[in-house]
């Protein structure tokens, strides 16, 4: 009787313990033929605003402006104004720090009353100067350096005046805009490059009239 009960017990103990190599055989099973995940593409705007965002957080910024964007390249102002519009709309999308706006006409004056030339580059005390009249922590400065386009952004620190990032944004994939914005154009001081359109009205002679009132088109 006691041999029936050892081999009994010896038997459960075999079943469960092949229950559990079972079990362990269908984990590793399902573990291995789970594919991985796809791995996101590279975005190189993302991760350049990112760098930028980290900036911001050296200096704990919390309200930033864009204070102009040079066309070194001769692109025009179309484009400028896409680059002004994505470098907020890059940031609004990050989040953490306040987009100020100033319309392109009161920038123009503060630059004249503190003698300020952006292209000439801005001095760390004028930089201090400019922020303390603006009211913000950080000054975005960006340039199209080329028609791909490249763009080259410098954030001042109006507390130091410091250039806390420079860096380049090579051919920035920009978004194409069919309308004119006129807030932007506000901004920027300038209008948007829109080709001239025909109204109808023929400025030709081939029609018309004569002074005798002889219709020159019959």
């Amino acid at each position: 009787m006691t041999k029936v009960r050892i081999r009994d017990h010896i038997f459960a103990v075999s079943v469960h313990i092949g229950i559990i190599i079972c079990i362990g055989i269908l984990v590793l099973v399902t573990s291995c033929g789970k594919p991985e995940p796809p791995a996101g593409e590279p975005d190189p705007v993302a991760d350049f605003f990112r760098e930028m965002q980290s900036s911001f957080d050296e200096i704990t910024a919390e309200t930033v402006i864009v204070i102009g964007v040079l066309d070194n390249a001769g692109v025009g102002n179309d484009i400028s104004r896409q680059v002004f519009q994505e470098i907020q709309t890059q940031l609004n999308k990050l989040g953490g720090v306040t987009i100020l706006e100033q319309p392109a006409a009161r920038l123009e004056s503060i630059f004249r009353e503190q003698e300020i030339d952006p292209k000439e580059g801005i001095s760390s005390e004028k930089a201090m100067e400019l922020g303390k009249a603006l009211q913000v922590d950080a000054m975005i400065l960006a340039s199209v350096e080329s028609d791909a386009p490249d763009v080259h952004i410098k954030i001042y620190a109006t507390s130091t005046g410091a250039v806390i990032f420079a860096e380049t944004l090579q051919e920035w994939p920009l978004p194409v805009t069919e309308t004119a914005d006129p807030l932007m154009d506000e901004l920027l001081g300038g209008e948007s490059e829109e080709p001239a359109k025909d109204d109808g009205t023929d400025s030709g002679a081939d029609k018309g009239t004569d002074d005798n009132g002889t219709d020159n088109g019959q």
